[in-house]
């Protein structure tokens, strides 16, 4: 491994708060300049794609583009910058405060799991920055998807109706949908594991920035059901994708992105809490991601969507696990929770997508979303699917 330089190598904020606790103000190793610096080229690489007026790159909008926000504000964010702040920052508050920009963001919109990306996105942004509107926006919009998309046990056998919002088909009386979080605001919508983790996700981040435990019951609620419903409890993988809430039929799918944001919201609740079950629960995550449960040929490299070259939805799975290993990295790993032996493989586990990019899709800055050397050509999107392991081999190698 490529001996680290140091970016910053003090008081690196967490995903917890932006005050002066101690308990949240983290001194993790020096960040490497190698990594960093690759990083930072890939975003100049960016920049030529985008169009400041729609809040989005030329190929990549929607929830995908709030990803590649979230991957820049990460930058910003373990580097103690604000390199991004006029910038990308900037475009964030405008959404954040504009009912027009979020419209032109697509960031409101009647998927609770676009929503969210959004939330995650302005939070770090607050957090490097201090604009309390995005928080306050972050705030807004959960709240409103607790209220009109989470449903518990006392919803079993019953056609939910909440917020102005009719649910089609009623819910089978024993079908354990006890916190589950609904796709969309459609009649149809079934309940899915990526809108419960971000559910979750958001709500872990904003308990530990305010402090106000109203985020904490619906959050845990949404943790409880995933692990009943939707996760491999040997491994801790999420095995099912989503819940037909009429007939409870359940659909498989062990997306990266589901494990990578239950991950991300069991680091957010141990950091807040220091209860030892959010801990247990994302090492079992971590350690099953990072060692070949997402691909192993060549050894430890993802192979979803390996055959990927077209634009769509597959091209950010991958990027938001990367993001939230690094996030328990940094974060747990700083309190002395995460071993050497895990840390270990964390590090081969990064090392070795890492490698794979550079070799078979990296075309000069830019890059291909194919890491098997399919595409002859980068491009913004395929870019920005490999930021967060940039980003993350800036801290754990």
């Amino acid at each position: 491994m490529t001996a680290a330089a140091t970016l910053s190598s003090t008081d690196i904020k967490t995903s917890r708060s932006i005050t002066d606790s101690n308990t949240n103000i983290l001194t993790p190793r020096a960040i490497n300049a190698n990594y960093a610096s690759v990083a930072t080229s890939a975003i100049t690489a960016l920049d030529g794609f985008y169009m400041k007026d729609s809040f989005r790159w030329k190929n990549i909008g929607g929830w995908i583009a709030a990803n590649v926000y979230n991957d820049i504000m990460d930058f910003d964010l373990w580097s103690k910058t604000k390199k991004y702040e006029s910038t990308y920052g900037a475009s964030l508050l405008t959404i954040a405060t504009s009912t027009a920009a979020q419209k032109t963001a697509d960031s409101t919109n009647d998927f609770n799991d676009d929503q969210l990306w959004w939330c995650l996105a302005m939070i770090r942004a607050y957090q490097n920055y201090g604009h309390k509107e995005l928080l306050d926006q972050s705030i807004k919009q959960w709240r409103a998807i607790s209220a009109n998309a989470q449903i518990f046990k006392s919803d079993q056998g019953t056609k939910v109706s909440k917020g102005g919002i009719d649910r089609d088909t009623a819910i089978p009386a024993d079908c354990d949908i006890d916190g589950a979080v609904y796709w969309a605001s459609a009649g149809d919508s079934g309940l899915n594991a990526i809108s419960t983790s971000l559910f979750a996700q958001v709500g872990a981040w904003l308990l530990a920035i305010t402090g106000d435990a109203s985020f904490r019951g619906p959050t845990d609620s949404a943790i409880n059901w995933l692990q009943r419903m939707m996760l491999d409890k040997k491994t801790g993988i999420m095995n099912i994708d989503a819940l037909t809430a009429g007939g409870c039929t359940k659909h498989l799918g062990s997306l990266t992105y589901n494990t990578g944001t239950y991950i991300g919201a069991l680091t957010s609740l141990y950091m807040t809490t220091g209860d030892a079950k959010y801990l247990d629960a994302a090492t079992l995550s971590v350690t099953s991601s990072v060692t070949g449960s997402f691909g192993n040929n060549p050894a430890l490299v993802i192979d979803q969507q390996a055959d990927l070259t077209a634009n769509g939805d597959g091209v950010q799975w991958r990027d938001v696990l990367f993001r939230n290993l690094a996030d328990f990295y940094t974060t747990i790993g700083s309190r002395g929770k995460v071993s050497d032996d895990l840390k270990g493989k964390i590090a081969a586990f990064f090392k070795a997508n890492y490698d794979q990019i550079q070799s078979k899709a990296r075309f000069g800055d830019l890059y291909s979303a194919n890491w098997y050397g399919k595409l002859n050509a980068g491009s913004d999107w395929g870019t920005g699917s490999v930021l967060a392991n940039f980003i993350g081999s800036m801290l754990v190698l």
